[in-house]
């Protein structure tokens, strides 16, 4: 029975790392519910189970992006510094926390997760939607117009847009960040912070904050912040583990194979995500995060209720 579970375990793995590597981040947070609610760990084991898998798994993302230029290195490094402080509060939480009270606040904040990711697909003011690889986005003496690649704006105006049809395609290399205002640090500095703490305290990985905010506060296009994201997940991870005193709560036989399967999500991701428009793969998660979300918060509270 236990070595179906395993399986079970590790074909949901696989789906996460695919999340992390075509998205940069989302399906880390559905990696505690899994560890407990089809392997059987208890929370706080979970959750540093957790940071194992998600940080190799980002760390592996983060080498397959670098290679094609989407990691902004710089950016990452400072993103993870400013959120050190919030990763050893949220691990000093951890430990402090009832097991159930804390999967309670886990599907808490799964619920946030996947309505946010949902509302953003109902945005019509958002930039264009690219999904060509942004690698194949270039000049080209004889450019090729398609009509797929026409995204509207709002007003229903079309960006005409030409895409190389050569199969070499040269590094990306990373943008310049914006200028430094105070209002763009101090944003960094907020939502780094937030970041660290919910890896501390959750052992999730925060791709769903990290992203938007690469984008919004930095400027950087989404195949830049999805690598650059994944540096971060792996940093923070990293910091959280050290927090905690190492890897000895972690139970290997269980890890190793989930953390094998996740890491190849991630290497797969990374061709999803060349493939297969981002909508439509934030909508899937978005949908799966809620459903665990209820799943695990109605177990949490019957666990609670039972044990007042």
């Amino acid at each position: 029975m236990v070595a179906v579970h395993l399986v079970v375990a590790s074909i949901l793995a696989l789906l996460i790392g695919l999340s992390l590597g075509a998205v940069g981040g989302g399906g880390s947070i559905l990696a505690v519910p899994v560890l407990v609610g089809v392997v059987g760990l208890t929370a706080e084991e979970a959750t540093a189970s957790s940071l194992v898998v998600v940080g190799v798994a980002s760390l592996v993302g983060v080498v397959s992006h670098a290679r094609v230029g989407r990691v902004a290195v710089a950016a990452g490094l400072g993103f993870a510094a400013v959120g050190a402080a919030g990763s050893f509060v949220g691990t000093r939480l951890n430990e402090r926390l009832d097991g159930d009270v804390l999967l309670l606040g886990f599907a808490a904040l799964m619920v946030v997760v996947g309505v946010r990711m949902l509302q953003s697909l109902r945005r019509t003011d958002a930039l264009p939607v690219d999904d060509v690889p942004l690698e194949r986005v270039r000049p080209d003496p004889e450019p090729v117009e398609r009509a797929a690649d026409l995204p509207r704006y709002r007003d229903g105006a079309q960006l005409r847009r030409y895409v190389s049809t050569g199969t070499e395609a040269p590094p990306v290399a990373a943008p310049t960040a914006p200028a430094w205002t105070p209002r763009r640090v101090g944003a960094l500095v907020a939502t780094g912070t937030g970041v660290g703490l919910l890896t501390g305290l959750f052992g999730v990985g925060g791709g769903f904050v990290i992203v938007p905010a690469l984008v919004l506060v930095l400027g950087f296009p989404m195949p830049v912040a999805t690598g650059t994201s994944l540096l971060v997940i792996a940093l923070n991870a990293t910091l959280a583990l050290v927090f905690r005193g190492g890897v000895d709560s972690v139970d290997w036989a269980v890890v190793a194979p989930f953390t094998v399967a996740a890491v190849l999500g991630v290497l797969l991701g990374r061709a999803v995500a060349d493939r297969v428009p981002a909508r439509n793969l934030s909508a899937a998660l978005g949908v799966l995060v809620l459903a665990v979300a209820v799943w695990t918060g109605v177990d949490a509270a019957i666990a609670l209720a039972a044990n007042p």
